[in-house]
């Protein structure tokens, strides 16, 4: 049996994080944790390892840009899906500078947010392929 792809979901918002848990967990193929907060998903991303990270910019206890920077230096190769309503914001200029997956507009449709994870370990798979040795 293959080993379920594991999401982390960042979201101050109960109902986004628990839709979209929801959604995924209708799939077997899926096995997601949810943060309302920047610090809790940093403590997760320590403690775990995860596929793909989704999360919103505006966080209540940290600066997107700033915790974007953090996880990206706990997990550089790991692919992160932006959710926000904010992305006329010029904290989108400065999260730019770190190999965002994909931004995606709130509200969202909860069957995007699928293709983009399938989409993101597509990716992340042929990465693995590419650095193998020959």
């Amino acid at each position: 049996m293959d080993r379920k792809t594991k999401i982390l979901i960042v979201d101050d918002e109960e109902l986004i994080c628990w839709s979209l848990k929801k959604t995924f967990e209708r799939n077997d193929e899926y096995d997601v944790s949810c943060a309302y907060t920047g610090d809790d998903a940093l403590k997760n991303i320590i403690e775990n390892e995860y596929d793909v990270v989704i999360t919103d910019l505006k966080l209540p206890d940290v600066d997107g840009t700033e915790f974007i920077a953090k996880i990206k230096k706990l997990i550089k190769d790991t692919p992160i899906i932006v959710i926000s309503a904010y992305f006329s914001d010029p904290a989108m200029d400065d999260i730019s500078q770190y190999d965002i997956f994909r931004c995606v507009n709130k509200p969202f449709e909860l069957s995007d947010i699928i293709i983009d994870v399938k989409e993101a370990m597509d990716c992340r798979v042929a990465d693995v392929i590419d650095q193998r040795p020959v």
